[in-house]
């Protein structure tokens, strides 16, 4: 945890160095006869102290996106696009703060020296840590499931420094297995795989390896939908030639046929641009709307007691629970309307117009459909998407459940 977090840290101070040598590279182009620093300019100063947060900001809102690659490819269309929203804010912070003693040029260079500095300073730091790798300074975290009949493949599959797998627990009724690792892993017994969800929840776990000859169906099945669920890889050992699973490939590691369930789309490069054009338009939409969004909350807040922000318990990807922002709309401690705004329903609006529990900016609100702006902060949180089908209330998928079986 402490190292996971120095690397953090050296990636944000590598991230602030790309961008002030972003800054160096515009102003000597800009305003080479100067031959100084950028922050001798006052307004150039004004500006870096300005962009920078947001800058950081839409860094980390690339990194936190879930797109897990390392391919050049998809690494360059996230730095391109978050240097796109980088010079969208520059725009505007031109004009607000009336910079134009700037050149407009130096303001279209930032984000293009920006975006080289940033991908290549990340590429940089990708083949570091694979170096590392190699030498075995960092690890693919995995929970293992085994039998006597793994022992051979744990053994293998451990010891290669290239490959960093590193066993955090093993479940397994086996003696052998138990007596081999009990020092370096967990050892649980087999009965508790239903833990493995907790487990990947507190832990940085990156895999999840079934290694045993004889699968359960029913265990599989289990694991594999927890895996699913929480966004974690999950291979199981297997020797079939093609497999008749959709969502399974077929992998080799460490001399080992796996079938390997990815639980993220194959596509990254579409669900890259995807996922940066959401936090774009909605970062653009924030710091546009952002007085309006100001104005709202302090109407909210002063005619009626309560909190600003109101949260709705929906059911987001894979049937995870998430938390959707909108502007509270009712008094405070009103009982809780299964309503609210959800039904497509033509005319349903009249359900709400009389309600005494709705209050009087609430009505707008709901009318206007504003109620719903602060939604953009659970799309810069990658947990809603700007078009993407409506997430029910976790309400009405508890009455779907119900249906199905009942």
């Amino acid at each position: 945890m402490k190292s996971w977090n120095l690397m953090k840290y050296f990636l944000g101070s590598i991230d602030v160095l790309a961008i002030l040598l972003a800054f160096q590279a515009s102003y000597l182009v800009n305003y080479f006869e100067k031959k100084d620093f950028f922050f001798t300019d006052n307004n150039i100063l004004l500006l870096f102290i300005v962009i920078l947060p947001f800058w950081l900001l839409v860094q980390y809102l690339v990194r936190s996106t879930g797109i897990q690659t390392k391919r050049y490819k998809v690494l360059s269309l996230l730095y391109m696009q978050s240097s796109i929203a980088v010079f969208y804010l520059l725009t505007i912070f031109y004009f607000f703060f009336r910079l134009y003693s700037v050149h407009k040029l130096f303001i279209a260079e930032i984000p293009f020296f920006g975006f080289i500095l940033l991908y290549f300073g990340r590429i940089l730091i990708y083949n570091i840590l694979k170096r590392f790798g190699e030498k075995g300074h960092n690890h693919v975290i995995v929970i293992i499931i085994a039998d006597d009949s793994s022992m051979p493949y744990i053994e293998n599959l451990l010891s290669s420094r290239t490959l960093g797998y590193r066993a955090v627990v093993i479940f397994t009724e086996s003696p052998a297995v138990k007596a081999k690792y009990e020092n370096s892993s967990i050892i649980l017994p087999e009965k508790f795989t239903g833990i493995i969800g907790d487990l990947i929840e507190v832990d940085f776990v990156d895999e999840v390896l079934y290694l045993k000859e004889i699968p359960d169906s029913a265990n599989v099945r289990e694991i594999l939908s927890t895996c699913e669920d929480l966004g974690v890889t999950f291979r199981l050992k297997s020797s079939v030639p093609k497999p008749s699973l959709t969502s399974a490939v077929k992998t080799d590691i460490a001399e080992g046929k796996f079938l390997s369930f990815i639980n993220i789309p194959n596509n990254t490069f579409a669900l890259a641009i995807k996922k940066t054009t959401d936090i774009n338009i909605a970062l653009m939409a924030i710091v546009v709307l952002s007085p309006v969004l100001i104005a709202l909350a302090i109407l909210v807040k002063i005619t009626s007691r309560g909190p600003i922000i109101s949260k709705l318990s929906k059911v987001g990807w894979r049937g995870r629970q998430i938390k959707v922002f909108r502007f509270r709309t009712m008094y405070l401690n009103a009982e809780r309307k299964i309503f609210y705004r959800e039904s497509d329903i033509k005319g349903a609006g009249s359900e709400y117009e009389n309600d005494p529990r709705i209050t009087r900016i609430g009505r707008f609100l709901l009318r206007s459909g504003l109620d719903q702006l602060p939604e953009l902060f659970n799309v810069l949180r990658g947990e809603i998407s700007i078009i993407a089908p409506r997430h029910p209330l976790e309400s009405e998928s508890i009455k779907s459940v119900n249906r199905k079986y009942s």
